[in-house]
Order: C-alpha cells, then sequence, then structure tokens
C-alpha cells in the first residue's frame, strides 16, 4: 500500500470538496445542504490527511514519499481551518435564525419578501425564539440617540455601507438591506427601524438568514457591530 500516494490523494479531494461546496452553494448548482455536507466531508478527509502525514512522515525513508506527506497536510489545512473557526465561532450559538433588538415589537420587513424565494425561510418572527435570544444574546438591545430622526436614519445608511450592506429599500424610518457571507455566499436580510422620541431617536435592527435554521451567531455578531459604529 502507498501511503504517501493515497494521502496525497485524500488531501487533494478534500481541497476539491472545500471549493467545490462552497462555488455550489453560492453560484446555486445544488441546494445548500449539500454543500455543507461536502463542507464536512472536507473537514473529515483533511483531518485524516493530517494525521496519516503526521504518523507516516518519519516512518517512509523515500524522499518523493516524505515530499508527498508534506504537500498532503498543506494541502489540507485550509478545510479544516475553515471548519475548525465555523465551530468556534458558532460554539453556544442557538438554533434560531431571526434576531431582533426588539422582540416584543420586532421590525417588519416591507420589501424582503420579494427578494427571497419561495423555498426561503419566512420573514414572521418567531414567539418561541424570544427566550432562546434572550438567554443566548443579553447584550442585543435598542440603540438610543440623541439625533432627530433623519440625521439618525443618514447615520444608519452611512454605517450599513461601510459593513459591506447593499441597501435595496429604504422610506422614512425604514432601511432594509442584505448580506452575503464570505465563503458560502449565504444570504441575510436586515431591517432597520428608527422611530422619533422626545430626546431624539430609537433605533431597532432585525437580521434574518434567508436560509437554515441556526445562523451559527451570525445575525447576532452583525448586529453587535452596527451597534458599536453607531455609538462610536
Amino acid at each position: 500500500m502507498n501511503i504517501p500516494a493515497i494521502t496525497h490523494k485524500i488531501a487533494i479531494s478534500s481541497l476539491f470538496l472545500l471549493l467545490l461546496g462552497a462555488a455550489g452553494v453560492r453560484f446555486h448548482w445544488f441546494h445548500f445542504q449539500i454543500g455543507l455536507l461536502m463542507f464536512s466531508l472536507a473537514a473529515l478527509l483533511s483531518f485524516a490527511s493530517i494525521c496519516a502525514s503526521a504518523l507516516f512522515t518519519r516512518r517512509i525513508q523515500s524522499p518523493l514519499g516524505r515530499r508527498q506527506l508534506s504537500q498532503a497536510a498543506l494541502m489540507a489545512l485550509p478545510a479544516i481551518i475553515f471548519f475548525s473557526l465555523s465551530l468556534y465561532r458558532g460554539a453556544g450559538a442557538p438554533l434560531i435564525h431571526d434576531i431582533s433588538t426588539d422582540t416584543k415589537n420586532p421590525p417588519q420587513f416591507i420589501m424582503a419578501a420579494q427578494q427571497r424565494s419561495p423555498n426561503d425561510n419566512g420573514l414572521e418572527y418567531a414567539a418561541s425564539d424570544i427566550p432562546l435570544q434572550r438567554q443566548a444574546y443579553p447584550d442585543i438591545h435598542s440603540i438610543p440617540t440623541l439625533l432627530p430622526l433623519n440625521e439618525a436614519q443618514s447615520k444608519a445608511l452611512s454605517i450599513a455601507g461601510e459593513l459591506g450592506w447593499e441597501v435595496y429599500y429604504q422610506e422614512n424610518g425604514h432601511i432594509e438591506a442584505f448580506v452575503r457571507s464570505y465563503w458560502f455566499g449565504f444570504t441575510d436580510d436586515i431591517v432597520i427601524r428608527i422611530n422619533q422620541t422626545a430626546s431624539g431617536s430609537i433605533i431597532d435592527l432585525r437580521s434574518a438568514s434567508r436560509v437554515g435554521k441556526g445562523d451559527l451567531g451570525v445575525n447576532a455578531r452583525r448586529i453587535r457591530q452596527f451597534t458599536e459604529h453607531y455609538l462610536q
């Protein structure tokens, strides 16, 4: 059995599955769950090739065999790194995909339904998610500001642009945008509601994933990021 050659092929397979899974989901070649399965399989093959490389490099006498094992370890790194980062960033995140700063009266989407396909998640805010969100993200809350509504909205639009959000609809006190994830191109919709108050305005956000039951904490992090920028 030529272990270095087999390990080398396994590493190539892990890299191929990693790239194909991401491209397939981003360009809608197949269902996103197939892409996630390929992503998981790529990580498994990556782990196997790295372990084999570590185990057999010193035992193989052939320079070619050692070189193949070293190359295999390098080619396998991307899949295991991306997979590990995903697990790390999503650790502890509840299985929800719709996060709002106002859980009692969440901002409502106006145009997002036209941006989504029939197979995407619905836009009705699930009351059953409220205790899960409050337990996992107790820091997610409305943003008070001393700015009047028009200035608060201008600032919100500016921050949305800085964060890479694509605004597709706005009216007085209401903004809707979407953003795509870097690797798979998953799309999330965001709505910003701005209400005038006696002392200025209050801003509420809602970020909802178009697909998937869980979001690995992405929507909460997005709202936190916006809040940090706004309060600077």
